[in-house]
């Protein structure tokens, strides 16, 4: 099958927004205009009676999805972030197979994953090629959320009196695929376990499945102030072992490989 460059045969077209800070897309040249519909948005069909009746057309499908992936809040520096144009380093394999395989078996439900190592393994880039694949590809609806800004957006919706904070939750916890990126980064806080706590119960109890990526180790002979577990509690380290099958990345820091290289 010959490959749109400009898609990679994803069919929609991929890139930064005006803020600079996500992504968003649009169907690719290489499905515009629609051969079928000429981009009216719907086809004519005959019913069982023989009348002519209008319905949607497949490519109504494809602008939804580039509507989702624009919802999704993937960061922009991930532009680049695919399954397949991932190259993994032999340490990385198991990932990435994961990886793979979760996107393309995800069912409604199904665990999640919690990436966990070192810094720049490609914990956050496998998150968010497994968000990609399963929104640009299969039409799942995804959220991307770095665990920081995550509590500061709590922090302020909950100081306000409108009901931001509970519209914030319940958007989080209705998306079907959550990924929590750098999951205990920041100080600890009693509040910050307690919003964490009442999100991944809410989750947990929605049967909705997350996906996390962590720098801190999950368990081991660390010192205990170094664990992830001691970072957002053991309570909330118990649902994350009933809801995700753990991925590690311990290998060499790929970005500073990079910056060696000429």
């Amino acid at each position: 099958m010959h490959e749109c460059p400009l898609c990679k045969n994803e069919l929609l077209r991929v890139e930064v927004d005006a803020t600079g800070d996500a992504l968003i897309a649009r169907p690719c040249a290489c499905r515009v205009p629609c051969a079928l519909c000429g981009n009216r948005g719907f086809t004519f069909e005959p019913d069982a009676s023989g009348y002519s009746v209008a319905k949607p057309c497949s490519c109504e499908g494809l602008r939804g999805r580039a509507r989702l992936f624009s919802e999704a809040h993937l960061p922009a520096r991930y532009l680049e972030a695919t399954l397949e144009g991932f190259k993994p380093a032999p340490f990385q394999r198991p990932a990435h197979h994961a990886a793979y395989v979760f996107a393309r078996e995800y069912v409604d439900g199904r665990r999640g994953l919690l990436f966990y190592g070192n810094c720049g393994t490609g914990k956050t880039h496998l998150g968010v090629a497994i968000l990609r694949h399963l929104v640009a590809r299969r039409g799942i609806r995804a959220r991307f959320v770095e665990f920081k800004h995550l509590i500061a957006e709590l922090r302020e919706a909950f100081s306000g009196v409108d009901g931001r904070a509970s519209s914030l939750v319940r958007s989080l916890v209705e998306v079907p695929v959550l990924l929590v990126d750098e999951l205990g980064k920041g100080a600890r806080r009693e509040w910050e376990q307690d919003v964490l706590d009442e999100l991944i119960s809410r989750r947990y109890n929605a049967r909705r499945t997350t996906l996390f990526t962590t720098n801190y180790p999950v368990g081991g002979s660390e010192p205990a102030g170094e664990t992830l577990e001691a970072r957002i509690g053991v309570r909330i380290q118990s649902r994350l072992d009933e809801m995700c099958d753990k991925v590690v990345l311990n290998g060499e820091d790929m970005r500073r490989r990079a910056g060696r290289n000429p």
